[in-house]
């Protein structure tokens, strides 16, 4: 099968020249991306094996991008990656674990970084990344995606992924037969804001009508759900888990050909931790997404 080109990356920042930073308590795992990014004319900025010498040595250095391992001796890399976005919020952090599972993919976003790397990810693939962040673009490697669009999703059909929060909240509400007055009463919107969504949502689902739309999301958020993956999929709710799994897709997109603003990733970012506080207190009861947009 055919590959699908690389879409020309596009910086929002021209590149500073301030070098990039390496954190690893692993010496031979420092000389090795030490090697990648010198022989792809990058510059080294400095380096170190501990949580607490980077801090004093960072926000001096300024480089443009640190690269840190996930479990430090003296530190958590989110814990560093955080620390450091307050010191100097123009300090782009990658974080590089062994593990790519859901946790550290919500905690490395959470904490601000800018992706993630795969040690068990090839080094031109590494290197991509690097040089999207570098470009001033979110970097995961595309291990993370695996379980997010894994078995565990599937039950909630993918289509209702690509739904936005708003659109998710109005196809929640039609699979609760509710009529677009209704819906506009519930949602604080005006009726012809609705119909407009009542009229999306089915055509994104690839659905006829709304009522085909309802009985297919009435399904799809009714769909048993495996609580062995543990964190937010514990919740009792389907259409919360389908909506951290869709915040968590968008914060790991690639589809952006210009670099997000900082406005953009700090909405995505909300988002998120909308649903993840959602799922955690279930203050919005069954069914019911935070927020209206």
């Amino acid at each position: 099968m055919a590959m699908m080109a690389e879409p020309k990356i596009h910086p929002r920042h021209p590149l500073a020249g301030r070098g990039v930073y390496l954190l690893d308590d692993h010496e031979v795992v420092r000389r090795g991306l030490r090697h990648l990014l010198e022989s792809d004319g990058l510059s080294i900025a400095g380096e170190s094996g501990s949580a607490h010498r980077a801090f004093r040595r960072i926000p001096a250095l300024r480089p443009e991008l640190v690269i840190l391992d996930d479990d430090l001796p003296d530190g958590s890399g989110a814990d560093v990656c955080r620390a450091i976005a307050a010191a100097d919020p123009t300090i782009r952090c990658l974080l590089m674990t062994g593990d790519a599972d859901e946790a550290l993919l919500i905690n490395s976003i959470l904490a601000g970084a800018w992706g993630c790397l795969s040690k068990q990810d090839g080094s031109s693939e590494q290197l991509r990344l690097i040089r999207r962040a570098l470009a001033g673009h979110t970097a995961y490697s595309g291990r993370f995606q695996t379980p997010l669009v894994g078995p565990a999703t599937q039950s909630l059909d993918r289509r209702l992924l690509t739904l936005t929060r708003q659109e998710m909240n109005t196809a929640i509400r039609l699979g609760r037969g509710l009529t677009n007055r209704q819906i506009s009463q519930e949602m604080s919107l005006a009726e012809k804001t609705v119909k407009n969504l009542t009229s999306t949502v089915p055509r994104k689902l690839g659905m006829a009508s709304r009522t085909q739309a309802a009985v297919f999301i009435t399904r799809a958020l009714n769909s048993s759900e495996d609580p062995a993956d543990g964190g937010y999929r514990f919740s009792p709710s389907p259409a919360l888990i389908a909506e951290v799994t869709a915040a968590l897709l968008t914060c790991t997109s690639e589809s952006y050909t210009v670099p997000p603003t900082d406005e953009v990733r700090a909405r995505d970012v909300r988002r998120l931790t909308d649903a993840l506080t959602a799922t955690r207190t279930d203050r919005m009861g069954p069914h019911l997404l935070p927020g209206r947009t």
